[in-house]
């Protein structure tokens, strides 16, 4: 008995999922280390400390911070909550890609793209649920100015090649 092999469309996509065993994603700000909106997300995400470079009056607070005052910031986890709180959510889309992909549906690329997508997506929508509200000042530092939300974009990151998606 002779078989004969004839490579499908779904067995070339497996076949190329399968040599790219190194596909990261990653979701977040992106820029320069000391851009101003990557300095908040990261102080937002980590907590930290700010120094104050010159006198400067703060009306909520109604007092004058001197300059080489430090400001201790809490820690607002908008990033790691995402994963944390989505987890069986993005473990859905995979298995549905993987599904489709295996019908010849979706190419892997296409997969790939919609879980980028799908990340950023998740973490705009769960930025400031939960978080410390602040002591001294009304709303939510995060999500006031909507500039942080506008700033989260992801990559899909190929072996070196980066596609990125949305903002950032």
């Amino acid at each position: 008995m002779t078989m004969i092999y004839k490579p499908t469309t779904t067995m070339n996509e497996l076949k190329k999922m399968n040599k790219r065993k190194n596909v990261y994603f990653q979701t977040g700000v992106f820029g320069s280390d000391d851009s101003e909106i990557v300095k908040i997300a990261a102080i937002h995400e980590f907590g930290g400390e700010i120094k104050v470079k010159k006198n400067r009056y703060v009306p909520v607070l109604g007092v004058t911070l001197k300059a080489g005052t430090i400001i201790t910031m809490p820690s607002r986890k908008w990033l790691t909550i995402t994963f944390e709180r989505n987890r069986e959510t993005i473990d859905r889309i995979i298995k549905a890609n993987l599904k489709k992909i295996a019908e010849g549906k979706l190419t892997v690329e296409g997969s790939n793209e919609i879980i980028a997508v799908a990340l950023s997506s998740l973490t705009k929508k769960e930025m400031g649920n939960g978080v410390t509200k602040p002591k001294h000042r009304e709303g939510q530092p995060m999500v006031d100015t909507g500039r942080l939300r506008q700033s989260i974009g992801t990559k899909v990151d190929y072996k070196g090649k980066t596609k990125g998606y949305g903002e950032g």
